[in-house]
């Protein structure tokens, strides 16, 4: 690590920051890298898992815990070897971001926030326990919720910057007794079991056993009770507390099982000793058990530090935080609008104050119900537009970029100041809620196309523009459905792949996207039988298939997403997946792959045009 840590933490105390979002990245096994680009400066905490993180150019060996810090706009690969579980912590930093001439002068332009590092804590399980705190914690919406929050995460900064200044004296890792015993100095309060020890260590607790019984001729609970023990008799010499009260704050369930656990250890009951203390008679001489040389030598010099408990509902979805400035500012004018130009507006996960007639509304996923109803959405990821161009026509004003749909930038949200955002995911309310009035959308949940259409139309306050729609949507399937059947018998069986994904060949079924609403919902079309019994009848979205068995699969007729020549479906070459095909009794159509991607009721209906038209023509 060659980086200041000294200037890096110097920096982190002149600078104000938002927290963007946490979540949980599960890694798994594969033999490629899963690679994305970092939308914001984030901290990454690896808590389980093997293999190899490159940022940039340089490449991180994990072998449990680890933390990486990387820069916005880092690209990010990894490769587990054992799945990794990452906690993502996102944030951005206005002051780090300004023209070196513009920057507080309490620092040079030389610090910056723009750096990627990463290290093996020496000290990982009070690191893991700060960011459970927060994801747990990032639901809670109220100013102090969100104040906690904020601190939660300078209280790990701070924990990691000196684990990272002490490793610059000492890099020798831990071993797993060091980290017990320093989780049972921090954690002897609670209800501690050597199981939940052995657990965060990631052993079994006979294999702790041994590990003590080797190093310090000891077992565990031995160690947790002479911890319980020093600290019961503390609070005896310092306090009044009853014994109930001292047990309690000691671990213990009740004020019995300190006097049992006192007298074998000290050969006194505490009542004992504390009435000898009371009368001013010499101090007893307590007979305790010798200290382990080994654990007194390590051990006795560490500060009683503790970890704030923060008592989170558990069943909550698990999400995220960002600006409470920014947010104040939006509430404070929603509630300077006039009553008429804001209205109530009850949702799935509350009632919220929104614009009569939103006009700067950011979608995550739901782009065609709001293109139908006839509002170009602010914002929108690139990759929903770009591989579905049956849209375009139907975007009037420039949307701009908020990131793909599976990694949206908190950031470019957040500069758009939207007056709403709309969603479909409910994990990700709390990070959207700190940035605008949000609606989580359940999008194919509705009971029906007329049912999600008129929901939108509420959102949208776009009732009437919505029952319009809605009637010309059933004249226009009405239609499709009059018009095949006159050319292509209803005996004829029809079968979607997508053959654009490595070596196997994607069977398209009738639930997701890809055309498959289309082909087997509006149009009706009859699906090959194997296509019926194995996608269609267990409700499969797809299914993936070896290019060898495509064959299987096909009777009639065959309609082809076509990626272009970059998937190796260009003519002068050939196409791989017509090698097992008969095709002198199979008619292929190959349909646009960049048309057919999203399945909302405006693309489907678009597309099950389209492809009518396709297969009348043939």
């Amino acid at each position: 690590m060659t980086m200041n840590i000294e200037e890096y933490g110097a920096l982190w105390e002149h600078i104000t920051i938002r927290l963007l979002d946490i979540r949980i990245i599960t890694v798994n096994i594969s033999e490629d890298p899963n690679t994305w680009t970092l939308p914001s400066n984030a901290f990454l905490l690896i808590t389980n898992g093997k293999g190899q993180i490159w940022l940039g150019q340089v490449m991180h060996q994990i072998k449990g815990t680890y933390i990486l810090h990387a820069s916005k706009g880092t690209s990010l690969d990894c490769l587990a070897k054992k799945p990794m579980e990452i906690h993502m912590l996102s944030y951005s930093s206005p002051e780090s971001e300004k023209p070196n001439t513009e920057r507080s002068q309490t620092y040079t332009g030389s610090e910056s926030l723009q750096v990627s590092f990463g290290f093996e804590p020496a000290y990982p399980l009070p690191l893991i326990e700060i960011m459970q705190l927060i994801y747990r914690q990032w639901n809670e919406l109220q100013s102090a919720g969100r104040i906690q929050t904020k601190a939660l995460f300078y209280q790990w900064l701070a924990e990691m910057l000196k684990q990272m200044q002490e490793q610059r004296f000492n890099d020798a890792k831990l071993d797993r007794v060091d980290q017990a015993v320093h989780y049972m100095k921090r954690h002897y309060g609670e209800p501690l079991k050597i199981e939940q020890v052995a657990e965060m260590l990631n052993c079994s607790p006979r294999y702790l056993n041994q590990l003590f019984q080797l190093q310090l001729n000891t077992s565990p609970s031995r160690v947790l009770s002479q911890i319980r023990m020093e600290q019961a008799l503390k609070l005896m010499v310092s306090t009044n507390g009853t014994l109930q009260e001292i047990a309690e704050r000691v671990g213990y369930e009740n004020g019995y099982t300190l006097s049992r656990y006192f007298k074998k250890h000290y050969g006194v009951s505490p009542e004992f000793y504390r009435k000898r203390r009371e009368c001013s008679a010499p101090d007893v001489a307590l007979q305790t058990s010798p200290p382990h040389a080994l654990l007194e030598s390590h051990y006795s010099g560490w500060s009683e530090r503790t970890v704030p408990i923060v008592e989170a509902d558990k069943n909550q979805p698990k999400q995220k935080i960002i600006d409470l400035k920014r947010v104040q500012e939006w509430k404070s004018s929603a509630a300077a609008l006039p009553r008429a130009r804001t209205r109530i507006l009850a949702t799935s996960m509350g009632e919220i104050t929104i614009p009569n007639k939103p006009s700067r509304v950011v979608v995550d996923w739901n782009l065609g119900e709001v293109l139908a109803l006839g509002v170009t959405p602010l914002g929108a990821p690139h990759s929903l537009i770009e591989s579905n161009q049956m849209l375009e026509p139907y975007i009037y004003n420039q949307v701009q970029d908020i990131g793909n749909h599976n990694f949206i930038s908190l950031e470019k949200v957040l500069e758009l100041e939207p007056d709403l955002i709309i969603t479909w995911n409910p994990a990700a309310y709390a990070s959207y809620a700190r940035i605008a009035p949000t609606v989580v959308y359940g999008g194919s949940g509705y009971g029906s196309v007329a049912e999600g259409i008129r929901e939108m139309g509420r959102i949208l306050n776009r009732q009437t523009e919505a029952e319009t729609w809605i009637k010309e949507y059933g004249r226009r399937v009405h239609s499709l459905q009059q018009t095949i059947p006159g050319k292509v018998s209803t005996e004829k069986t029809f079968t979607v792949i997508d053959p654009n994904w490595g070596e196997h060949i994607t069977l398209v079924g009738n639930t997701g996207t890809r055309g498959g609403k289309a082909a087997y919902g509006l149009l009706n079309l009859r699906p090959a039988g194997k296509v019926r019994q194995e996608l269609l009848e267990p409700g499969l979205e797809y299914l993936d298939i070896a290019r060898s068995a495509v064959g299987g699969y096909l009777e009639d007729y065959l309609l082809v997403l076509d990626n272009g020549p970059r998937h190796g479906l260009d003519q002068a070459s050939g196409k791989p997946w017509q090698k097992s095909i008969e095709t002198d009794h199979c008619r292929i159509i190959s349909l646009d792959w960049n048309r057919y991607f999203l399945s909302d009721p405006l693309s489907v209906v678009l597309q099950a045009e389209e492809m009518a038209d396709r297969i009348m023509a043939y």
